[in-house]
Formats: C-alpha cells, structure tokens, sequence
C-alpha cells in the first residue's frame, strides 16, 4: 500500500482514503461503483451521439465512388461530431446522448460557454485516437474532478449527472462540481 492512502472502516465497508489529495480516475474505477456507473453511462451517451453523427455521414459515402471510403467515413464523421458537440453543449449545455443519459455539460468557471465546448470537443475530431487518450489523460491526473477528461480541465468544463432542465440554454456556472455527488449517492 502507498504511503499517501489510508483505509477507512464506514458503515458501507472499507475504502480507500487518498491524504495527500483527490485519487486519480483508475483509483477510482478500482474503488468506486457510482464512478464506474458515471463513466458507462457517458459511453453511452457517445455511442449515442455518435450513431447521430455517424449513420447520415455513412449512409451519404455510399453514394460516392472513392477507393478510401473509410478514410473519408473517419475523417468527416469526425469533424461532424466535432461541430454537433462544440454547438450544442455551448447552446444548451448537452448534447442528443448526454440528454438522453441525464447528463450536462457546465462550467467551472464563468467563460464564454462557446468557446469552453470548442475547446473541450477538439478530441472528437480524431475520435479514434484522441478521444481515448483524453479519457485517460484526465484519468491519470490527480488535479481537478476525476469525472473530467484532459479537454475538460482545460477548457474548465465539467459533466455531471442529475435531471435535464428544460430552460437551459448555456454551460451553466458551476460553484464545486467535484463535491456533488456522483449517482447513487
């Protein structure tokens, strides 16, 4: 065991305590069922988003004769997913997928929420290599709210879970996101 954890006895069971700081995101896949659950359901609402952005993109390449189709497939649906995600989480702070899973996108702290969604949604244009290093990047890092990707922190930007509401139309200013409690708590 490192020097930098202790483990706690609750009435939930035992876990693992970090002293020196917030665990990182592999802590708390290992430690934390609502972390593993948050980070699913954010699957999800990709998988979601990107069957929207995907299937008219796919469904448009068949139409054309070009040897790399493929090529074409990853590149364009990539920046579409780009644009659909930078516009719609700066407009209304979610996108299709993260309505349909609960989930918001919101600022740390009181930027210019276009801007805040471009910056986070740059990993999407090479969704095939970036995207999953930016979950990991922001996994490995012990600064800032283990739910957030690497663009996230930099962009100070946030995704949380709770009910969708109706009259949101920007990446709403968030006081502490990484003290509200993830689902199930």
């Amino acid at each position: 065991m490192n020097d930098d954890r202790a483990i706690l006895i609750t009435n939930e069971g035992a876990y693992t305590e970090w002293v020196d700081g917030m665990p990182t995101g592999f802590d708390l896949l290992e430690q934390s069922h609502d972390f593993r659950v948050h980070w699913l359901k954010r699957i999800a609402a990709a998988i979601i988003d990107a069957a929207i952005v995907f299937t008219p993109i796919s469904l448009a390449l068949l139409t054309i004769s070009y040897p790399d189709k493929m090529i074409l497939a990853g590149v364009f649906s990539g920046i579409g997913w780009f644009f659909y995600s930078a516009i719609l989480e700066g407009l209304f702070g979610e996108t299709w997928g993260k309505r349909v899973m609960h989930f918001k996108v919101v600022s740390m702290a009181n930027k210019h929420p276009i801007l805040q969604s471009t910056i986070r949604s740059v990993p999407k244009i090479f969704w095939y290599a970036f995207l999953p290093f930016d979950v990991l990047a922001g996994w490995a890092t012990t600064v800032g709210d283990p739910r957030q990707r690497w663009s996230d922190k930099v962009a100070l930007t946030t995704v949380v879970a709770g009910p969708t509401p109706k009259k949101s139309r920007h990446l709403q200013k968030q006081e502490n996101p990484a003290t509200e409690p993830m689902p199930g708590h």
